[in-house]
């Protein structure tokens, strides 16, 4: 839609300066000198102020450090995985799903010492040649997660 100005029998002049102010600037100031010291103050104090440090902080529950000293997943049996497990889910660390997943492990002599990460490892290995699903393939990664997590406080 055209928006003009029928000026059939006007001047030009007239249509120019048909006594419209409103190109016109005021002589009076825009903010007083008072005002303009303030901003200038808030301005300058405000680019002064030292950007906040940006971090990402992580509250980790006490029992995963609790648990981490009390076995060595690179040398455990798989008892000790067991209990680990046991104290985590108790705390509400983990699901009552992974509790099952690490109490019950493949291992045929619970009593041998074995490395529980690198088992958990050829677990996903091998159920990547097998083809596993999907979410198979999320719950081995998940135990590696606790595992390694936990191992991690050990370092």
């Amino acid at each position: 839609m055209m928006i003009g100005v029928r000026a059939y029998n006007m001047n030009i002049n007239e249509i120019i300066h048909s006594g419209s102010k409103q190109n016109e600037v005021d002589e009076k100031p825009s903010i007083s000198p008072e005002k303009a010291r303030v901003y200038k103050t808030v301005r300058e104090t405000l680019n002064n102020q030292q950007e906040p440090e940006i971090f990402v902080k992580v509250d980790v529950s006490p029992i995963w450090q609790d648990v981490a000293g009390t076995i060595d997943l690179k040398n455990a049996t798989a008892d000790e995985v067991a209990v680990l497990s046991s104290k985590l889910f108790k705390a509400g660390a983990i699901t009552f799903e992974d509790h099952v997943s690490l109490s019950f492990a493949k291992n045929p002599d619970d009593r041998k010492k074995i490395n529980f990460i690198n088992q958990w490892q050829d677990s996903q290995e091998e159920a990547l040649r097998q083809g596993a699903s999907h979410d198979d393939l999320n719950d081995i990664i998940r135990m590696q997660s606790i595992l390694s997590f936990v191992d991690s406080f050990t370092e």
